[in-house]
Order: structure tokens, then sequence, then C-alpha cells
């Protein structure tokens, strides 16, 4: 608000001796960029997080408690690091970040869009990062669990075995239902297809020994390096958004009993994009109920040249996707309040100038709001986070700076 007000000031001032009806226009157009922007509050940099850079973020909420997980380079040690952090007041304030060890094994850097991730429920929260693998060029998943909300860590058992040590694992997605269960999904090539990845589910649950159950091979051929996406909705199914290999478009496949089995997958939408390589692009599912069945709403990236870009769909339903941004919108993703309020955000713009944007509906996905640009002129964005809290929409992203580090960037609706 302050920059508007500002901004019209300044128009007051320069209008001194025009028309009446000029100065009717200016204040008409203030109030229209008051309608449009009231809501938003001014992008902030995040509290300092103990980084050089940031390698990888994630964030989780409940209620009004966001839990966010970084790794990256230590100020201090200038060696990677797994860092977790909390706010109990939907981003107001912030914990001292806490280190996360990974007992005698060290953190594998990865990257932005195979990003580490974090769930919680109650007092429970899980963090699962990659450590080393067999081979100098794989990593291993590797998995801590806080009983006590964040303030201790323990190393628990991987949901791969060590068979698997040598193969490669990633783009994986952490989801906690209302169960306090904890379901995982995940990308590794232990079928060595070379040009293709499985998609792998397994579930923890302290009520099945604190062990990893249900491993499940939920596809054989899905893209190698596109990230996966899990959410789980109030009757505990479970839903898995991936990209697929022949189409390269995004599936779903959902399961009706916390895991144990799973349906048949489905595209989201039949682009029947034909492509031989990997996009880096996945996408983002949120699930809602409506008149007691599952609706999935998801936020998916199409290559295909006469209508790429990024498209909202829900499920089930015959409408067609919704396009949200222009040609160049990516890294798409999705949250939702309730089954009415539903946020998106993305990155739209070339690689001289790119801009975190979000739309957002207040009616389940049946209409979209205009545009708003969360980032700041010149700034250099990569791969936003969505969260829903019960304050309203939170958003989280990485930006480059001039001498090459990452820092987190915050902003709310």
């Amino acid at each position: 608000m302050k920059n508007v007000f500002l901004l019209f000031k300044s128009n007051c001032h320069s209008s001194k001796g025009r028309l009446p009806q000029l100065l009717i226009l200016i204040f008409l157009s203030f109030i229209v960029s008051c309608t449009n922007i009231k809501h938003l509050n001014k992008t902030q940099k995040f509290p300092d997080t103990g980084f050089k850079t940031i390698h990888t973020l994630d964030a989780y909420a409940e209620n009004n408690t966001i839990h966010i997980l970084l790794s990256g380079v230590d100020k201090t040690t200038q060696k990677p690091a797994l860092k977790y952090l909390q706010s109990l007041d939907a981003g107001g304030t912030w914990s001292t970040p806490v280190t996360i060890e990974q007992g005698a094994s060290s953190i594998k850097q990865s990257k932005r869009g195979n990003d580490f991730q974090i769930a919680a429920h109650g007092n429970k929260v899980m963090a699962v990062s990659r450590t080393q693998g067999g081979e100098p060029w794989t990593g291993k998943i590797s998995v801590a669990l806080s009983q006590d909300n964040g303030k201790t860590w323990n190393e628990i058992a991987s949901p791969v075995s060590d068979k698997y040590a040598n193969i490669d694992q990633g783009y994986f997605d952490l989801e906690a239902d209302l169960q306090g269960d904890f379901h995982i999904a995940w990308l590794d090539d232990r079928e060595e297809a070379g040009e293709t990845q499985g998609l792998r589910y397994a579930r923890f649950s302290d009520n099945e020994q604190g062990q990893w159950k249900y491993h499940s091979d939920l596809e054989q051929s899905a893209c190698t390096c596109c990230w996966s996406s899990i959410s789980s909705d109030s009757q505990n199914n479970i839903h898995v958004l991936f990209r697929n290999d022949k189409p390269r478009d995004m599936f779903s496949i959902s399961s009706t009993n916390a895991g144990k089995s799973w349906q048949k997958s489905s595209t989201m939408w039949p682009f029947e994009w034909k492509f031989i390589g990997c996009p880096h692009q996945g996408g983002g599912i949120a699930a809602t109920i409506v008149n007691n069945k599952p609706v999935l709403h998801s936020v998916v990236w199409n290559g295909n040249e006469s209508n790429r870009g990024l498209y909202y769909h829900s499920q089930p339903t015959n409408n067609k996707p919704v396009s949200i941004g222009d040609k160049s919108s990516a890294s798409g993703d999705i949250a939702t309040i309730n089954d009415k309020q539903i946020g998106i955000v993305y990155i739209t713009g070339d690689t001289e100038k790119k801009h975190v944007m979000v739309k957002l509906s207040e009616d389940g996905g049946g209409s979209w709001s205009a545009e708003h640009r969360l980032s700041l002129d010149g700034a250099e964005p990569s791969h936003p986070k969505i969260i829903g809290t019960a304050s309203g929409f939170r958003f989280f992203w990485t930006e480059w700076q001039e001498n090459g580090d990452a820092i987190v960037m915050m902003s709310e609706i």
C-alpha cells in the first residue's frame, strides 16, 4: 500500500493545473490498484538461515505452523548441511535453525527441482534428504525423524534398502496424513532402463514398529528427472502426480486405503506430448473432499509447442484445463486452504527477466484472479513453493545473487 500511495501522491503533484477530469481518472486508477493489491504483503528476505548459499528448499504447513527444510553450504563450516526452521504464527516469527545430523554420513549436494522434503503431524516431523550412495554420482535417500516438534532429530531407516545403494534415488515428495503416518514417493532406476526411472512408494507408521511398509512400484517408466508430488485428503486417500514416459504428460495415481494398494494411473489431461529427453518440469497436486468424494487439483506443465505452458486441471471433471500465465510459465506449485480457496505459484519470463507470479481461486478452481507478481525487479527467482495456512497462503522461493549464492525469499497473501 505504501508504494501505491506514494505513486499516487507523485501523480497528484505532477497533475497540478490539469483538468479536473484527469484528476478523477487518476483517483479512480488509484482505487482500482488498491483493490487489486490490498491483500498482498511486501516480499521479504527470509531470516538468517546460517547458510552461505541455499541448494534446496521445502515448506510444509499445519494450521498456522510452518516447517521449513533447507540444505546448502553452512557459513561456519563451509560444508554441506541440512537445517530445520519453524514458525508457529504463519511466518511472523521464526525459530533458530536446527542442524539435522546424518550420523556418519554426509549430505549429498542436490539442487532446486530435486529438493529435500519435510512433513509433519503434531510433534512428529520427518525430513528426507540424500547421503552419498554406493557410487560417486549416486545419492541414497536418508530419513531423520523428530518426536519433539523439531528440537532434536534421530536418523531412522531409509525406505530404500542397501541393496540399491548404487542406484541414484531422488525427485521425491513427502506427505503426512491425518493419522500421523508418512508417505513418500520417489524415482530410481533399479531396473536400469536408462531412459526412464521407476516411481516408488512406501509408508512409515509408528503402528508398524516404525518401519517402512507397503512398498509399491507405482510406475516403471516415469520421466527420469521430473519431480513427483504427493498429497493426502481428509479421508486418508493418497494421491501421487508424476510425469509419464510415453506420452510425456502428467499422470496421477491414487490409493483409497492409505497406500496399501493402488488404482490404475490416468493422465491429468491428454496433451499427448511426445518428447525424448527430460524437461526438468514436474507439477503440483492438492486434494480436497467435495460431496464426500475426492477432488484432485493439479498444476502441470505441457511442452507441446502449440500450447506450451502451465495448466490447472481438476479431477474428476470434463472441463478443459485452464492456462496459467503464458507460454514462458513453468515450475508451478499448488495448495489449498479449503475446498474453495486454491492458490498457484509459478515462474514466468525468460532467462533475462523472470518473476514469481501467483493466481488465486475462491470457488474451487471455477474461476481465477488476475496474476499477482511477488518477486521484485531485477530478481533471479527459482522454483517457488506455496503452502496454505489458517491465516492464508505463504510463498517461498530462492533467488540468485550477483556472487552466485542463493538466498530464501518469502511472501504472503
